[in-house]
């Protein structure tokens, strides 16, 4: 057998409402109104991912040890998930000793996931994962799982942030459009939101971006107009849309920041986590402001408070302007949100100049290169492979075969 591990010193961060197993003593069982508010919100993340199944067994641990009963080539770890990185999904697996069966007998699994509460969505899920587009599993706390990996002479690598480093990331995505090409460019070389420590692509359809990713379906036809003082896309309606889905859905909460990268924003996630050693989360939670003319929307970076506390008052906000503006104020996203947060949310707002360079910004001469500027965390818009890969390549990056992380040299 193998030891049960439990999370060291760090309390799990996970929604409200998640049940967890009891380190000792029987099967616990929770029914879908128990553990309302678990990660995914609603049944509807599930459905998509064809994750929805039923199981009558919960988590058995031995009650005198806190031991799983285990073939000797499974190691894991009770509380702990690893995000993305998906291979495979196997429905009604029946426990965590099958789940790593699975992987183990699979030459392509270097991990696994188990859901492990009876009546939670993921509730006897086994996620297998495999080495793209991350050259490491990338590892959370969380109470609803059980992972582990098989025991080879190679490990995978699998790596933790330190408190304040974890970030996921996501992106909207129109679908048959560039769009779709360039995240699925980014997934084979590990970059952009595939460098975080999870992702998700939200789209106005469920399709199959690359490899295991799917996009998960938000309720908007992803249409708007043009308008304003500056004539930009009056998309705050389509976000807000968007914000609430990552919302319900709750695994922001498993992170310390939630990024919204455009797919055409050419993103360094290990840049990003540099800065973020010089801002910390805040009681009322905290965003970072990108541009000196207010917070532009390729790249927008906010802690788990400032989340938390925001999206639910959107519609207070708009109210808010409304009445300001007499009417709709004919702002895009990002202004609406700066102002929003700035403005009557009061949230500590944290003005950071090198999270992106872009053309609606004032850049410095030469910036569209992409070369010589190699604290900026992002650069946009480049909207074919192309100019992507260009861009990545005189940044610095050595561009990987897909399932090796990219690498961002110094100079």
């Amino acid at each position: 057998g193998a030891a049960l591990a439990a999370p060291a010193g760090v309390p799990p961060v996970a929604p409200a409402g998640v049940a967890t197993v009891a380190p000792a003593g029987p099967a616990v069982a929770a029914d879908g109104a128990a553990i309302a508010g678990a990660i995914g919100g609603t049944t509807t993340l599930a459905a998509e991912l064809g994750l929805l199944g039923t199981t009558t067994n919960g988590l058995l641990v031995n009650g005198s040890e806190g031991l799983l009963t285990s073939p000797p080539q499974c190691i894991m770890e009770d509380s702990f998930e690893y995000p993305g990185n998906d291979l495979a999904i196997v429905e009604q697996t029946d426990s965590p000793d099958s789940c790593c069966d699975l992987c183990a007998s699979n030459p392509d699994c270097v991990g696994w996931s188990w859901g492990k509460i009876v009546g939670e969505e993921y509730s006897a899920q086994c996620f297998l994962k495999g080495r793209a587009p991350r050259g490491a599993l990338f590892k959370v706390n969380n109470p609803s799982f059980v992972s582990g990996q098989p025991q080879r002479h190679h490990p995978f690598p699998v790596v933790q942030r330190p408190v304040g480093q974890s970030m996921f990331c996501w992106a909207l995505m129109l679908p048959d459009t560039y769009e779709q090409v360039l995240l699925a460019f980014q997934y084979n070389v590990g970059a952009s939101i595939f460098g975080c420590d999870e992702y998700a692509i939200y789209s106005k359809k469920r399709l199959q971006v690359a490899g295991q990713v799917f996009s998960l379906i938000v309720d908007s036809d992803l249409k708007c107009g043009k308008g304003g003082e500056f004539k930009t896309a009056l998309n705050t309606d389509i976000f807000l849309v968007v914000w609430r889905r990552v919302v319900d859905d709750a695994r922001y909460k498993l992170h310390d920041w939630t990024v919204k990268a455009d797919p055409d924003c050419v993103f360094f996630p290990d840049r990003l986590r540099t800065l973020l050693n010089y801002h910390h989360e805040a009681p009322g939670g905290v965003y970072l402001n990108n541009c000196k003319l207010g917070m532009h929307g390729p790249l927008e970076v906010y802690s788990r408070n400032a989340v938390t506390r925001w999206v639910p008052s959107a519609d207070t906000c708009k109210q808010h302007f409304q009445g300001l503006c007499n009417g709709d104020c004919l702002w895009g996203e990002d202004m609406f949100i700066d102002q929003c947060l700035s403005k009557v949310l009061k949230i500590q707002r944290d003005d950071e100049m090198k999270l992106l360079l872009e053309d609606h910004c004032k850049p410095p001469p030469g910036w569209q290169t992409c070369r010589g500027f190699p604290q900026v965390v992002a650069f946009h818009p480049y909207k074919t492979v192309l100019g992507y890969r260009t861009c990545m390549q005189n940044a610095g990056v050595v561009l990987p075969k897909a399932g090796v992380p990219v690498r961002v040299l110094n100079h």
